[in-house]
């Protein structure tokens, strides 16, 4: 072993279970630098997550616990989350926030399924979204932000915080041209502020803490319009990132300096297998590994990994439309990476 590289040491213990790692650190100095690196842990904790695969609209009853490195080609769980949600709006850190009811929201961590209801009115055109900033207890402190259009062309923002466990209006107002929230499109929280992507074609960022506002425009070269079956709208390691597959190449931007706004191309992908099919939807993207979901109208569809670093295109093995597909649509399908140390 000491003759080996540490590259190649990380990349053998990034594979053993959990416990077994942290039991090596006590073999000699050098692996206990390595197994505390902070690149290692998450090097582990992605090897050891997977992908939680919900309906958009019915998260009860298509819930699928798919690993992101599995043992076997083919194998996947199928979960059910305990409550009876009727749509997902937000992804935070780990925790989902739900509608419940027109009268009520609920923040969940679908691994330890520990929930709490939030009671809010329902406004037509709102849109809603979850700040989680992880913390070293066994409890996630984390804010539900509610924006919404005032008056025409002019928006507010009403805070829940899990400190105070209450709700108030923030004094911040946004005058911008009137737009409606694209629906399909979670919102991103990112750098301390929640961002909702609008159909006119920009986002909408609001600071959780400072309580600012404002608009960021889209890349200039981005295909409009956004659409569901061929873009993206996330986060890659804290930073807003759009993915497109509309075209023969699949490209991803990120929002590299929150400050002046300004996009970078970060991935080009041009090893793209079955470009010509009409509906290739990026479901989960985190700088190494793109998935995707790809279907022929009327075609079942499958879901394929593409790994960057490789340069190589993976199926899952899962045939989608063979689970009850007739009771969703194309539109209702979301993934989440969910690590399974995570606490709430």
């Amino acid at each position: 072993m000491e003759n080996l590289c540490d590259a190649l040491i990380d990349e053998i213990l990034s594979r053993l279970p959990l416990k077994s790692a942290v039991m090596c650190k006590s073999i000699s100095k050098r692996f206990n630098t390595l197994i505390s690196a902070p690149q290692f842990v998450n090097k582990l904790t992605l090897r050891k997550s997977s992908i939680l695969h919900c309906s958009y609209d019915s998260p009860t009853k298509y819930n699928f616990n798919v690993a992101l490195y599995p043992d076997e080609e083919t194998g996947f769980s199928v979960k059910q989350l305990p409550h009876p949600m009727n749509r997902i709006l937000a992804y935070c850190n780990g925790l989902l926030l739900l509608r419940r009811s027109k009268q009520s929201v609920l923040v969940l961590n679908p691994v330890t399924k520990r929930s709490q209801v939030i009671e809010h009115q329902q406004f037509p055109g709102e849109a809603l979204g979850l700040a989680v900033e992880p913390i070293a207890s066994s409890l996630q402190q984390y804010k539900v932000v509610y924006t919404y259009e005032y008056r025409k062309d002019v928006y507010r923002f009403r805070i829940f915080s899990s400190d105070t466990m209450s709700s108030k209006t923030s004094m911040t107002e946004l005058s911008c041209i009137g737009s409606k929230f694209y629906d399909s499109a979670l919102p991103v929280y990112s750098h301390g502020s929640l961002h909702w992507l609008r159909n006119c074609g920009d986002i909408v960022a609001f600071d959780v803490e400072k309580e600012v506002a404002r608009i960021i425009k889209l890349p200039t070269d981005f295909p409009l319009p956004f659409t569901y079956a061929k873009s993206r709208f996330g986060e890659l390691k804290g930073l807003v990132t759009l993915i497109s597959t509309s075209g023969e190449e699949i490209l991803v931007w990120i929002l590299n300096d929150n400050k002046k706004d300004e996009w970078v191309d970060k991935t080009r992908i041009t090893n793209v297998i079955d470009w010509e099919w009409p509906i290739r939807i990026p479901i989960f993207y985190d700088g190494e590994i793109l998935v995707l979901h790809q279907r022929q109208r009327g075609d079942e569809g499958e879901l394929r990994m593409y790994d960057i670093v490789a340069d190589k295109w993976r199926k899952f093995g899962i045939r989608i439309l063979s689970i009850s597909w007739s009771r969703l649509n194309i539109s209702d399908l979301t993934i989440y990476k969910v690590p399974r140390h995570l606490k709430f």
